[in-house]
């Protein structure tokens, strides 16, 4: 990719690496991108995708520097102290692929909006409008209940779409998205991209995508990079860089895991919960069994209520209504004390302290849920990251320094330091690439397996929900429109939003057939 004086964005020899030393993250990266051209920027989790995404903006992960090589964004050095003020949001607007991170939870969605409108597009005269207009082009409410919702009462793919709207705002030049349909269910993610590429060609806006998922890739971009250990190793048209498209056929076709069967004791009992968010009701005489050592996968669209349900069942939410109680049966294997449910939140980069070390985050449930002194604690942390196959020397890592896929294997750890009967895991793989993520959905299965745990799994990937688990609950509306064990029959095509339906669920036998 030979640049020219009409490149939009040019980088040459980037080099970032640890702080005083250390094997580097990105390596002598180069490239370059035109007006209204995407390059798409591919490669497995921790492969430097984000560190490169960041650098555009001239910002580096905490612990990591800048050791050499230049970036140009409309000519301008995004690591010159001067330069934000002139390049952010009106020439070059970022999202992250944890969104819900960068939405601040005191504000409202509405305020969020408007604050983005009048730092990134100061003067506009209608900044109520432009806001209502922003939220529409990515397929959001924009009534005044959900205006006046904070971030932690929209569903995570809601939150992405608003993350998306800001950055949007300002008409910048260079969009920089990082994961951007991540968090969303598989019809609302086909919409995101038709928006995106609505808007970049309708605005001429050049984009640098970076994503896992090769279909989104092969869709939008113009040209793509694919990185492996830092270094960019081939760089191409789709056709020559990315691999073999997979059809939905195949994709779900891949043979179920082997499920762990129910080696644990006891069972999840919902009975008629509804919850609201302010006066909104979002869920409604939900009833559910979850028999000790399964898995049951939560799904539905983006916004159905199964984050709030996942919230409820950890205790993070309020209850309106009903019960979730975990019985205990009878068990020769005593855990000691603990908490029975634990969260792990889909946001990985949010759910840890940016400066805590993996040893703090670790030793916080060993010693506060469990009363373990210092010395069994310390032996317990190492252990505990063993089960996550993490080796010891991640306990002196923090967030920063460790890929998407270490950060949620550190969520998981943590909450396994409560010694929980059940795990709620809440869209744990969606900023993953597909290979990480089916690792880290095993290790759920290997640990139900050797820990006797329950795993209630929300996700919007049917795949996932086939393969893993051994029951599927679908919301919709705030209620189950479904439930049953896991199908791979595939529909015929339809002409609504997802032309690739696939039924997630096959009813169980009836007796009397």
């Amino acid at each position: 990719m030979s640049g020219d004086a009409e490149d939009l964005l040019r980088v040459a020899g980037l080099t970032l690496g640890p702080v005083g030393g250390g094997r580097p993250v990105l390596r002598e990266a180069t490239l370059t991108l035109a007006p209204g051209r995407v390059l798409g920027v591919v490669g497995r989790s921790g492969s430097g995708k984000s560190s490169l995404a960041l650098s555009l903006l001239g910002r580096v992960r905490p612990g990591l520097e800048r050791r050499s090589g230049m970036v140009r964004v409309a000519g301008l050095d995004p690591f010159d102290p001067r330069a934000p003020r002139l390049l952010r949001g009106r020439v070059v607007s970022y999202m992250g692929q944890d969104p819900a991170a960068s939405l601040n939870p005191a504000l409202r969605i509405g305020a969020q909006m408007a604050e983005a409108v009048r730092v990134r597009s100061p003067g506009t005269a209608d900044v109520a409008g432009q806001v209502r207009e922003l939220l529409a082009s990515v397929r959001l409410p924009t009534d005044r209940a959900f205006l006046r919702r904070r971030p932690h009462q929209v569903s995570g793919g809601q939150a992405q779409r608003v993350a998306l709207a800001a950055a949007l705002a300002g008409a910048p030049r260079l969009l920089v998205l990082d994961e951007p349909t991540s968090g969303l269910d598989v019809p609302l993610a086909r919409q995101m991209r038709e928006l995106v590429a609505a808007s970049l060609r309708r605005a001429g806006r050049a984009m640098v995508l970076v994503s896992h998922d090769p279909g989104l890739v092969a869709d939008l971009a113009d040209e793509v990079v694919r990185l492996e250990d830092g270094r960019i190793v081939a760089s191409g048209s789709p056709a020559e860089v990315l691999p073999a498209r997979v059809t939905p056929e195949a994709d779900h076709a891949r043979a179920p895991t082997r499920r762990a069967g129910a080696a644990g004791a006891g069972v999840l009992e919902v009975r008629g919960l509804s919850a609201r968010h302010g006066r909104t009701t979002v869920l409604q005489d939900v009833s559910l069994t979850v028999p000790g050592g399964t898995c049951t996968a939560l799904v539905g669209p983006s916004g159905s209520g199964k984050t709030t349900l996942a919230r409820c069942l950890a205790g993070l939410h309020p209850i309106a209504g009903g019960t979730v109680s975990w019985r205990e049966a009878e068990t020769p294997h005593a855990r000691g004390r603990g908490r029975a449910v634990q969260y792990v939140a889909q946001d990985s980069v949010g759910a840890l302290n940016p400066r805590e070390t993996v040893r703090t985050a670790l030793l916080r449930p060993l010693r506060g849920l469990r009363g373990m002194p210092a010395r069994d604690a310390a032996a317990e942390a190492e252990r505990t990251l063993g089960l996550v196959g993490l080796a010891p020397g991640f306990l002196a890592r923090r967030p920063g320094e460790l890929s998407g896929g270490e950060r949620q294997r550190v969520n998981l750890a943590r909450a396994l330091a409560g010694a929980p009967r059940v795990l709620v895991c809440d869209e744990i793989t969606s900023a993953l690439d597909r290979e990480i993520g089916d690792g880290v959905l095993d290790l759920l299965t290997s640990l139900r397996r050797t820990l006797g745990l329950t795993v209630l799994l929300v996700t919007h990937d049917p795949a996932a929900a086939a393969r893993y688990a051994d029951q599927v609950v679908a919301l919709d509306g705030g209620r189950i429109a479904e439930a049953g064990v896991p199908g791979l029959v595939r529909a015929s095509p339809s002409p609504a939003d997802d032309p690739f339906r696939v039924p997630l669920l096959r009813p169980a036998a009836d007796p009397a057939e």
